[in-house]
C-alpha cells in the first residue's frame, strides 16, 4: 500500500473516531450544563490543571519514541517502554494525590481538593496502556487506535452523566475521566492483544532516555499554554467565570478537536517516513495549511457571528459569556488549528527543539499579557474572560508567525506559495460570515429568535465542512 493510501486510511479512522468522540462528549455537555453549575466545570478545569502540569513535566515521550525506533516492533524494547510508562503512571498518580491540598490552597476551595484526589486514578490506568498501539500508529494502522477512543469516550460520557444525574456535583466529572482512562486501556489490550518481553535490556531503556531527553519541555509548555485560564482566571475572576470560558472553549475548539490530532498522530510518522524528501515534505505540509484552513475557517466565522448567541442558546442563560468571548476565543482557535500544521513536521523530521521554541515564545507572552488583561478585565462580571482571551490570542499569533516562518525555511517554500495555500480558506470563510451576517439580520427583522438563528448557522457551517471535506478529497487543492 502507497503512503497516500496508508496516509488517507489512518486519516478516516482518525476522524470517524475524533467526530464520535467530540461528538459524544459535546451531546453529553449539553446535558450536563443543565443538571451542573458553572462552578462545577471550573472545578473540572481547575483539577485538569493540576493533574497536566504533573503529567507533563514527567513527560518522556514513549509513544513517539516507539514511532520513531526501529526497534518498535520488537517485544522486548516494547517491553522495556511499558515498564518505564508504567512505573511513570504510578509517580504521577501519587503526585497529584500529594498536590491536592495545595491545589485547594491556590483556588481558594476545599472542593478541588476531592476533585484533584479522585482524577489522580486516571495516570495510574494510563500508565497500563498496551505499547502496541503505539506500534498500530507508526504503521498507520489507526482502526484499534479509533475503537479504543470511541469506547473510552462512551465510558466518559456515561459515568459523567449518571453520575451527575444521581447528585453527585462535580466528581460525577472527575470520574468520567477516570472511566474513560480505564476502558481506553482495557480496549488498547483487547484489540491488540499481543506479548511483551518484560526481561531488561539496557540499550532499549537507553534509547528512550535520550528521545525524552530530546523531546523534553514541549508537552510542559503546551500544558501551561493550555492551562492559562485555570492559572489566571480561576485565581482572578473565581471558578464561575472560569467554567463559563471553558466550556464557551469548548464549542469553539469542537471543529479543531476533531480535526488537529487527526494531523498529529497522522501526519507525524508519514513525515517520519519521507523525511530525507524535502520536495515531498513540502508539498505535504502546504497542503495542510490550505486543507485546515479551509475546514477551520468557515467555521469560525459562523461562530463569530453568533458570539454570545451560542452558549445561551445550547447551555443556558447562566452560560452566556459577556459580548465577544466566543469571537476571541474562536479566532484563537483558528490560530492554533494552523500551527499545529508546523508541529508533526517539526517533530516527524526530528527537530522537536523548534516546537520548544514556539511554545517558549507563546507561553511567555502569554505569562506577560493575561494576568494583566484579566485583571483589567475583572471589574466587569465576564469581561474578565473575554480580555484575557484577546490576550491569548495575541500570544499565539506571535507563535505562529514564528513557525510558520521557519517551517517556510525549512523546507525551502517560497512566501508565494505559503500565502497562497490560505486563498480557499479565507474566501469560504468570508462567504459563511457574509451569509451568517444575512441571517442574523433577517432573524431581527422578522422576530424570529435566537434558537433559530442558531440552527441556520451551525448548519451553514455543517454544510461548509461538509463541501471543504468533498473538495479535499477530490485533490482540488493540488
Amino acid at each position: 500500500m502507497t503512503l497516500r493510501r496508508q496516509t488517507t486510511s489512518a486519516a478516516f479512522w482518525q476522524i470517524l473516531a475524533r467526530g464520535a468522540d467530540r461528538g459524544l462528549r459535546f451531546a453529553a455537555s449539553l446535558v450536563l450544563a443543565r443538571l451542573l453549575a458553572p462552578e462545577d466545570f471550573g472545578l473540572l478545569a481547575a483539577t485538569m490543571m493540576v493533574a497536566g502540569i504533573i503529567e507533563t513535566v514527567s513527560y518522556l515521550g514513549i509513544d513517539q519514541a516507539v514511532v520513531q525506533s526501529p526497534r518498535s516492533d520488537d517485544p522486548r524494547f516494547l517491553g522495556a517502554a511499558f515498564r518505564v510508562q508504567a512505573v511513570r503512571g504510578a509517580l504521577i498518580a501519587v503526585a497529584t494525590a500529594l498536590l491536592s491540598p495545595v491545589a485547594a490552597w491556590y483556588f481558594e476551595d476545599p472542593a478541588v481538593r476531592t476533585m484533584v484526589l479522585l482524577i489522580a486514578a486516571s495516570p495510574l490506568c494510563a500508565g497500563l496502556e498496551n505499547p502496541w498501539m503505539f506500534v498500530e500508529r507508526k504503521h498507520l494502522r489507526f482502526r484499534p487506535v479509533s475503537i479504543a477512543t470511541v469506547a473510552g469516550a462512551c465510558a466518559q460520557v456515561a459515568v459523567s452523566v449518571g453520575g451527575a444525574y444521581a447528585g453527585l456535583g462535580a466528581p460525577a466529572l472527575a470520574l468520567g475521566f477516570v472511566a474513560s482512562s480505564a476502558v481506553t486501556v482495557a480496549a488498547g489490550w483487547a484489540l491488540v492483544p499481543r506479548r511483551l518481553d518484560l526481561a531488561r535490556d539496557p540499550a532499549a531503556t537507553a534509547e528512550l532516555r535520550g528521545f525524552a531527553q530530546r523531546a523534553a519541555g514541549v508537552p510542559f509548555l503546551i500544558m501551561l499554554s493550555n492551562s492559562a485560564p485555570s492559572l489566571v482566571l480561576g485565581r482572578i475572576a473565581g471558578l464561575p467565570v472560569l467554567g463559563v470560558y471553558s466550556l464557551a472553549q469548548r464549542l469553539c475548539s469542537l471543529p479543531s478537536e476533531i480535526a488537529l490530532p487527526i494531523i498529529g498522530t497522522v501526519l507525524t510518522p508519514a513525515y517520519a517516513g519521507i523525511r530525507d524528501d524535502t520536495v515531498r515534505v513540502r508539498r505535504i505540509w502546504v497542503r495542510t495549511l490550505a486543507g485546515v484552513s479551509l475546514l477551520v475557517m468557515p467555521v469560525v466565522s459562523a461562530l463569530v457571528a453568533l458570539d454570545e448567541r451560542l452558549p445561551r442558546v445550547l447551555y443556558g442563560e447562566k452560560y452566556t459569556g459577556s459580548s465577544g468571548l466566543v469571537s476571541m476565543i474562536a479566532v484563537a482557535g483558528l490560530v492554533s488549528s494552523v500551527t499545529s500544521c508546523c508541529g508533526p513536521m517539526f517533530w516527524g523530521l526530528g527537530r522537536p527543539e523548534i516546537d520548544r521554541r514556539s511554545l517558549v515564545l507563546r507561553v511567555a507572552l502569554i505569562a506577560v499579557l493575561a494576568p494583566v488583561a484579566a485583571w483589567y478585565g475583572a471589574q466587569t462580571a465576564y469581561g474578565a474572560a473575554t480580555v484575557f482571551a484577546a490576550s491569548v490570542t495575541v500570544a499565539l499569533g506571535a507563535g505562529l508567525v514564528y513557525c510558520l516562518h521557519v517551517a517556510r525555511r525549512l523546507v525551502g517554500a517560497r512566501r508565494r506559495e505559503v500565502a497562497r495555500a490560505f486563498v480557499p480558506g479565507a474566501l469560504a470563510g468570508g462567504l459563511v460570515l457574509a451569509l451568517s451576517l444575512v441571517a442574523r439580520e433577517a432573524c431581527a427583522r422578522f422576530g424570529l429568535g435566537d434558537a433559530v438563528l442558531v440552527a441556520a448557522v451551525l448548519a451553514l457551517a455543517g454544510v461548509s465542512m461538509l463541501a471543504s471535506g468533498y473538495a479535499l478529497k477530490r485533490g482540488a487543492l493540488g
